[in-house]
């Protein structure tokens, strides 16, 4: 015969108190002595009682479980957001479903119709892009870092840096340390042309409030179907190899920056006084490449921050004060615009 599951019931009747005090005791609420609690926790143990998560869950309509769902986990940019979102919940009570969706749309509808499923109390977004929207019934908090589209969820917060203004930053930067061709390295730029969050556009914006031409032939875009820094490697090698030339190199990315950096000096070409190169989101590749890259930081601590702090308003029933909030960014330049 199967042991028969122990109840609150159980552990009040043999504590002689009643089941609203066990319950007070279990879940750690409402007053109580010292005594009572040492006694009902002792008797819980003895007896083997397990909570019934599910029930509870039914009860207070909360699973206390978020999902995070980013395109490359093994983006330091990304894995970084995920960490930090991932611990700033923990330590708001919330456990988390971590899931890489490879910018996949099949993938991640299937993540998220599952999680729904699974009654996940809100689904936070950490990179990439929603190409199709999810539509589901639940009514769940959504937020977006760094990420764009919508899910057709009721209630949504992007948080993020300016794209536009923080590549425009990046050119100005070039141009600032001499350069008068610059080529712009992308290899999934594609996925982000979208009015706020289109991260070519201060490229573009930069040259022709300039007076700069465009070479469109000196704009470099491949289809993320390799790893970013082999992708990039490629693109600046066929673009020498076809006789092109260009003194300085916007890459939307710290491992597309290594992959230029890393053709520019297989073709024995001086990186930071030649061609000088700046990437974006400083990364562990902008750190530990020889010679070091320039980049952006973007903040991760605040994105994630803002981020979580926007899901945990939603949660509690409140309209978060925002609907987009933006992070600053700050250029950080290291040898390969210094030239030192």
């Amino acid at each position: 015969m199967a042991k028969r599951t122990v109840s609150i019931y159980d552990i009040a009747k043999l504590a002689g108190v009643s089941t609203a005090t066990v319950s007070n005791v279990l879940n750690s609420k409402g007053s109580y002595s010292d005594k009572t609690r040492d006694l009902v926790l002792r008797i819980a143990h003895e007896q083997g009682y397990v909570a019934n998560f599910a029930a509870k869950s039914l009860r207070e309509a909360s699973t206390k479980t978020i999902a995070l769902l980013t395109p490359d986990v093994s983006n330091d940019f990304f894995s970084t957001l995920v960490l930090k979102v991932e611990g700033l919940l923990r330590a708001a009570g919330y456990s988390s479903y971590i899931c890489n969706t490879a910018n996949d749309d099949e993938r991640e509808g299937e993540y998220v119709r599952g999680l729904i499923s699974r009654q996940v109390d809100g689904i936070v977004y950490i990179g990439g892009a929603t190409r199709s929207s999810i539509r589901a019934a639940a009514n769940l908090p959504v937020v977006h870092i760094d990420h764009t589209g919508s899910t057709g969820m009721k209630r949504e917060v992007y948080v993020g840096n300016d794209m536009p203004q923080l590549s425009y930053d990046m050119t100005a930067t070039l141009f600032e340390r001499g350069c008068a061709q610059v080529a712009l390295v992308s290899v999934s730029a594609s996925l982000y042309r979208t009015d706020e969050h289109d991260q070519a556009a201060g490229y573009y914006r930069y040259l022709s409030k300039h007076g700069i031409r465009l070479d469109k032939n000196l704009v470099l875009e491949g289809p993320h179907r390799q790893t970013s820094l082999v992708e990039a490697a490629q693109l600046v090698g066929g673009c020498l190899d076809a006789g092109y030339t260009f003194d300085g190199v916007v890459a939307l990315g710290d491992r597309v920056a290594l992959g230029v950096v890393n053709a520019l000096k297989e073709r024995g070409i001086a990186v930071g006084t030649e061609v000088r190169v700046i990437g974006m989101d400083d990364s562990i590749y902008s750190r530990i490449s020889s010679p070091a890259i320039s980049t952006v930081r973007r903040n991760t601590s605040q994105l994630a921050e803002r981020g979580v702090e926007a899901l945990l308003a939603m949660l509690a029933g409140n309209r978060p004060a925002q609907t987009h909030v933006v992070v600053p960014h700050e250029v950080i330049e290291r040898t390969t615009t210094l030239g030192v």
